[in-house]
């Protein structure tokens, strides 16, 4: 449960950080947004993973 759970924060963060970051590229003049793109396809895919593992620990077989 506990990686779970971390999982999910650390998935949280990097989505948070990267669309803070997207934002910011839309001020900037020489941005390069593949990185944060990815960062944020990170992301949802740590949390996506994340929720997967706390409802599959929720079941308990």
């Amino acid at each position: 449960m506990f990686i779970g759970i971390s999982l999910y924060i650390i998935g949280f963060l990097f989505v948070l950080f990267s669309i803070i970051t997207l934002i910011m590229m839309f001020f900037a003049d020489n941005a390069y947004p593949i990185i944060s793109l990815f960062a944020l396809l990170n992301g949802l895919m740590a949390m996506g993973i994340a929720k997967i593992v706390i409802s599959l620990n929720n079941k308990k077989y």
